[in-house]
């Protein structure tokens, strides 16, 4: 209900004393209000009818009324209807004359209609529309609630909502990014975003996530006569579920994406044939490349994701997404265009830079095309590991020292690593040296004896002797790039037996 409907309504025989422009006659009324003081500011809500007779208020300074309404549109309140014929004959000229002045429509009440009759009105017809919103709502949020349980993506429940509405809508996170919208074609301009992120009317509805992260779903323009949020609430919180778990439920097939995931790093306890039965029961097709895309989820900032997950939507007819430790990963095929910017790159590439225009600070690793299934558990093996050292969107080595350590892994070289190994272990049990804390730091420091004394807090010569002693129990020289690759990678093939290698500095880890 809004003002222009009250003075419409002919039973009510009010007039208009005040050259009201159209957005204030447009306003909607929230309640209405009966009070004869001249501050009721401290029980006045937003949009409010006052209904006054003036009682007390025998004013003949223009400077109070305009002090009185003045409070009044600071709330601010939709209209005055002032009742004549009780204390005053007519509407005082100082109020019509701060009403019109500061835009605040004021309606006469004529002494043959009783402030019961308007009050009575007004609650009929709001508590009438506050009904029919409300089955419009839960009807709106069916509708989303059917899609979400046939698999539906994000943006066909954003659609059921701007068509509802029948206007532009999108959602934005806490920094005021668009993550979604429709229609696809809409723009929303900063001023748009701005001033959806400053507004507290009934055009921006917040999404209840429950958690650390802030999203709201902006309407622009609606023509709708209900208020927005007594319309949207339902299906937000629907939409607010979405966003937080179709991220790792866009596929049907999540037992069997996290059975391969979890079958990745056991090369040498999952052979290459179980490998390809688990990747096939995940629904993707085995001739077909694939591309791997790992990020990490991190609370309050999921927006991100989403808009690398929608830029992946547009991009590839095929998409599976499940979520293992915090790290959500993707896997794609059938790509729309494998030049899609026009380029000339490859679609990683591409894809990479697309993700740093959308989410520039999102860790985020690209690997493919993986034109097989061994390619493709090296590319999740390497993926998995590269995220986490990361700080935005990259693309991975065609090549790197853990794809070749994953594949040795697999063939009886952790066997060999520990067998090469062994002799510096069982010196160092037998005199508590330090001499594969030793080598672990000075393949860290690569291979440099400044930096590596610095890290162990040793002299110099101390180092050479240890570094002597090493050669002799391995069998092999330290100062050749052959002798320290194959050292580095038997101590990395052995990071996974915690048995095997005692606690050392950080570089005996080999994260970094």
């Amino acid at each position: 209900m809004i003002v222009a409907d009250l003075l419409a309504e002919d039973t009510l025989q009010l007039r208009l004393h005040t050259p009201s422009s159209r957005s204030r006659l447009e306003c909607r009324i929230s309640w209405c209000a009966p009070i004869e003081v001249m501050d009721p500011t401290p029980f006045l809500s937003r949009n409010v009818l006052v209904l006054t007779n003036g009682i007390g208020m025998n004013i003949d300074d223009d400077r109070t009324w305009h002090a009185y309404v003045e409070r009044l549109a600071h709330v601010p309140v939709s209209a005055i209807a002032f009742g004549t014929g009780a204390a005053h004959r007519l509407l005082p000229k100082g109020l019509v004359k701060a009403a019109t002045a500061l835009d605040v429509p004021l309606l006469e009440i004529p002494r043959a209609v009783s402030f019961l009759q308007v009050h009575r009105h007004i609650t009929n017809v709001l508590q009438a529309e506050r009904f029919a919103a409300r089955t419009r709502s839960w009807e709106l949020a069916e509708a989303c609630s059917r899609h979400a349980a046939a698999g539906s993506s994000f943006r066909t429940i954003l659609a059921e909502v701007g068509k509802s509405v029948g206007c532009p809508v999108s959602v934005i996170d806490g920094g005021g990014s668009v993550i979604a919208q429709w229609p696809a074609t809409s723009r929303w301009t900063d001023d748009d975003l701005r001033q959806a992120a400053v507004d507290d009317d009934e055009r921006v509805v917040p999404l209840p996530m429950g958690g650390g992260d802030s999203f709201r779903l902006v309407v622009r323009g609606s023509e709708r006569d209900e208020p927005l949020a007594t319309l949207l609430a339902p299906a937000a919180s629907i939409m607010a579920v979405q966003l937080r778990s179709a991220l790792q439920t866009t596929s049907r097939k999540q037992p069997q994406l996290g059975a391969l995931l979890a079958q990745v790093p056991d090369w040498e306890g999952v052979a290459r044939q179980e490998f390809a039965r688990t990747f096939r029961s995940t629904g993707l097709d085995a001739d077909q490349p694939t591309y791997v895309i790992a990020a990490v989820l991190t609370e309050g900032d999921l927006g991100s994701v989403w808009r690398i997950r929608l830029v992946l939507q547009e991009a590839f007819g095929v998409l599976q997404i499940t979520v293992r430790d915090d790290v959500i990963f993707a896997l794609a095929q059938r790509p729309a265009a494998d030049d899609p910017d026009g380029t000339g790159q490859p679609l990683a590439a591409s894809l990479a830079a697309r993700f740093r225009t959308v989410a520039p600070h999102q860790a985020a690793v690209l690997k493919g095309p993986c034109g097989s299934v061994d390619e493709l558990r090296l590319g999740l093996h390497e993926a998995a590991g590269l995220v986490h050292q990361v700080t935005g969107p990259v693309v991975a080595a065609e090549l790197g020292i853990g794809s070749l350590l994953a594949a040795a892994a697999s063939h009886g070289a952790c066997a060999g690593a520990r067998r090469l190994l062994a002799p510096v272990l069982a010196y160092d049990e037998e005199h508590s040296g330090h001499l594969l804390q030793t080598l672990a730091a000075y393949l860290d420091s690569d291979c440099r004896p400044a930096r590596t004394c610095r890290r162990l807090f040793i002299h110099r010569n101390t180092l050479i002797q240890r570094l002597r002693k090493l050669e002799s129990l391995l069998a092999l020289r330290l100062d050749t790039l052959e002798g320290q690759t194959v050292c580095l990678m038997a101590l990395r093939l052995c990071q996974g037996q915690p048995h095997t290698l005692p606690a050392g500095p950080p570089g005996a880890r080999f994260g970094a």
